[in-house]
């Protein structure tokens, strides 16, 4: 059988940082290392980094961008930088090499420059969806300008010109345009088929999973009592555990005030808050001992803690796939979810999941709920480790079944 020589282009910074994105990409990357299939796999990241060969045949490439984010520096925040520009001369010189091109968004310029070199060239381009960058374009341009202009008098602009709703509205149509000229789109959530659907055809689309690494995350009856006594957390405390962006872009702000509310019902409540971001003061002033502020850690650190931990929050609402979910699941974490998100629905709406409101008090109510009933904790624990052993699918799994029949089958049409 021919090799098949796929580029996937992932229009981000690879960072220890990094978000689901890029990590689930390096867990396709590092799957590809270990097994015996016939493709050459080239991940492209955005940066000035030195290539890393992982293999004869996997590899990831750095490219620097042409107009950068970071360069607007007005911004208050951006959680990652990514490349503006309409074009990357650089790239479009390397993709004619590929039988395959694949993107990981429709916005930027690695996917926009692959739309050129496909139809130019006649290579097939395929995509997939891993960040609700119109959400969060509405929310974090809402931001800029309350933090630009004051929350008062940018707030007031904002509804007034319908700014953060007209940036939505431009990505959803730049994501439309994009699939229209696919030949394959894969996708997990619900929303994400149907618009794809709508816009290019139902016999383009493919599903795809979230993959879980089983030999880091899984349960650890020892790990209760390793991070309390190597973080200092009081024994008998109810275990809430945050992983990723300690941002607005995760609802961190509504975390810390449901958590606040359920320590003023004197339940003994600890956050331990695993990443980084610029809420972490705010947790820290907020919570004072009743948090721990790891940074980010290695995975089988976070390993430790998922196993450790009486549930897993997750209160973003905006989330495609959500890793951490999974990989809470496969440590035996229970799990609460924002019900806007749609995470516990990728899951098979598992009893290990429980679904919140997005408000203060829905969150603060489920957490004082769950503290407060350990049979109802025992029972999402095993509802966890039965979704660990007969649903959870390996990275392994994930690019031998997911990612190589579609780009095999494009070769071939």
């Amino acid at each position: 059988m021919p090799v098949l020589r796929v580029a996937v282009l992932i229009d981000l910074p690879r960072e220890a940082a990094s978000g689901g994105h890029v990590k689930y990409w390096e867990r396709v990357a590092q799957a590809a290392v270990k097994q015996n299939a016939p493709i050459d796999l080239t991940l492209y990241f955005s940066g000035a980094g030195a290539d890393e060969i992982l293999s004869p045949h996997v590899r990831l490439r750095f490219l620097p961008p042409v107009f950068s984010t970071a360069r607007l520096k007005f911004l208050p925040y951006v959680p990652a930088h990514t490349d503006l520009a309409p074009f990357h001369p650089r790239l479009a010189r390397e993709l004619p090499q590929y039988d395959v091109l694949h993107a990981t968004d429709g916005f930027f310029a690695f996917a926009r420059t692959a739309e050129r070199i496909a139809k130019r060239r006649k290579i097939p381009l395929a995509t997939s969806f891993h960040t609700d960058t119109p959400a969060y374009a509405e929310l974090f341009t809402r931001q800029t300008l309350t933090g630009l202009l004051g929350k008062k008098f940018g707030g007031w602009l904002d509804s007034v010109m319908k700014i953060s709703k007209r940036e939505r509205a431009s990505k959803d149509k730049r994501l439309a345009d994009h699939l229209r000229v696919c030949s394959a789109v894969l996708a997990m959530r619900p929303e994400d088929i149907a618009l794809a659907q709508s816009v290019a055809g139902a016999d383009k689309i493919k599903p795809m999973r979230l993959g879980v690494d089983k030999d880091i995350f899984m349960p650890r009856p020892d790990a209760r009592g390793a991070i309390e006594e190597e973080y200092q957390i009081a024994q008998r405390k109810f275990l809430v555990l945050f992983v990723g962006r300690v941002d607005a872009g995760k609802n961190v702000p509504l975390l810390i005030e449901a958590c606040v509310q359920v320590l003023e019902k004197g339940i003994p409540l600890h956050l331990a808050v695993v990443g980084q971001g610029p809420l972490c003061d705010a947790v820290k002033t907020k919570l004072g001992e009743h948090a721990t502020l790891t940074g980010l850690l290695p995975a089988e650190k976070l390993a430790q803690f998922y196993a450790a931990a009486d549930c897993l929050a997750m209160t973003s609402d905006i989330e495609i796939g959500g890793l951490i979910g999974v990989e809470a699941l496969a440590c035996g974490c229970p799990v609460l979810t924002s019900k806007q998100s749609g995470v516990a629905q990728l899951c098979g709406e598992t009893a290990a999941m429980r679904q919140v409101e997005s408000r203060e008090a829905a969150w603060a109510d489920a957490l004082a709920c769950l503290a407060q009933d350990r049979g109802e904790q025992t029972a999402m624990r095993e509802a966890a480790l039965d979704f660990r052993r007969d649903k959870l699918a390996g990275w392994d799994d994930v690019l031998k079944e997911d990612f190589m029949p579609v780009w095999q089958a494009l070769t071939k049409s």
